[in-house]
């Protein structure tokens, strides 16, 4: 998982920024919430990993100028710019600033993109940013992933009798045009998801790993991935119903961290999984017309939705992938010792 062993002080490092920006974050929020100017925080939320990881290395003197500075410098500009405009605007002005920030979003994108081709090779692929790493197996892994997704839907609505319903949308020529058109749109976009997946997939599981075993480890990252949305739950997917949101979120995060997980070890590719986290944001809203917020959610929800995501993601923690790097693990210790 790249040629960087991370160090406790850079553990420690990424927890305290990541979640610091969580808990700053969400006591803003909670203000916003009260002028219901909420849109904007999901946004500027996926950036905190990814920050936490970069500040982490940055400020590791032995490794400092191995870093890709360039890239991370664009990332750190775009994304640390987008969280003072959103809280100047929201808890200063009190104005929605979702749609500026989706542009600014999507020009940090493409400056992140130029940059990253900009930037040396070795100092790219080191740090785990290397696009064409294992390019086959990262593209069977996305369409493994759209299977997954597609079969827990399909079968979820067989068995409750509303099959019909979910195959209406696949009807309609504008919902496919939007499917062939997504891909492209990730360009436009990607800086959010590399945002999350740098973090947690590049720094956490290895790190998490290395300390905890294989699959504990994974466990553990879906956990804390899982409380890193507590503002998010509480004040924009359910705030009627945040309880339950809160323990779908942990629910879904553990599964997904278990797949995610298994593309990672698979591919060693982190855009392979900015990928899939890209696509899982937007199946919803294309096919369904889901905008993710103001969610009601039972306990019934919560138990159906454990069932159908255990049964499609939690075999992948029995797979190679998982005892092989377990057994790496193992030898690596035994050196150590």
């Amino acid at each position: 998982m790249g040629n960087y062993k991370f160090s406790n002080k850079d553990f420690t490092i990424f927890l305290l920024v990541n979640l610091g920006l969580v808990v700053i974050m969400g006591f803003a929020m909670s203000y916003a919430y009260s002028l219901d100017l909420v849109g904007g925080y999901p946004l500027v939320h996926m950036y905190y990993p990814a920050l936490g990881v970069m500040i982490a290395l940055i400020l590791n003197k032995e490794i400092r100028n191995q870093v890709p500075k360039e890239f991370f410098g664009t990332f750190m500009f775009f994304s640390i710019t987008s969280i003072i405009y959103l809280l100047i605007k929201t808890l200063i002005f009190h104005q929605d600033p979702t749609s500026k920030l989706q542009t600014w979003l999507m020009f940090g994108s493409i400056s992140l993109l130029i940059v990253y081709f900009a930037d040396r090779e070795e100092k790219i692929e080191r740090f785990g940013l290397k696009i064409s790493k294992k390019h086959i197996s990262s593209i069977l892994c996305v369409l493994l992933f759209l299977v997954l997704y597609m079969g827990r839907i399909f079968l979820s609505s067989l068995l409750f009798g509303e099959l019909k319903e979910a195959l209406d949308p696949f009807k309609n020529i504008d919902t496919w045009i939007s499917l062939i058109l997504l891909p492209i749109s990730f360009p436009l976009s990607f800086m959010l998801f590399l945002g999350e997946e740098y973090g947690w997939r590049y720094f956490l599981q290895p790190a998490l790993q290395e300390r905890l075993g294989t699959r504990l480890g994974i466990i553990v990252l879906g956990l804390i991935w899982g409380i890193w949305h507590l503002p998010i739950n509480i004040f924009y997917y359910s705030p009627t119903t945040s309880l339950y949101s809160i323990l779908n979120q942990l629910i879904v995060c553990i599964s997904y961290s278990i797949f995610f997980g298994f593309v990672y070890m698979k591919t060693e590719n982190i855009w392979a999984i900015a990928m899939i986290h890209f696509i899982n944001n937007n199946l919803a809203f294309i096919i369904y017309g889901g905008t993710g917020n103001n969610l009601v959610f039972s306990w019934k929800s919560v138990v159906y939705n454990f069932i159908f995501l255990s049964i499609f993601y939690l075999p992948f923690l029995f797979t190679k992938e998982y005892s092989k790097r377990k057994n790496n693990i193992e030898k690596s210790e035994t050196i150590i010792n």
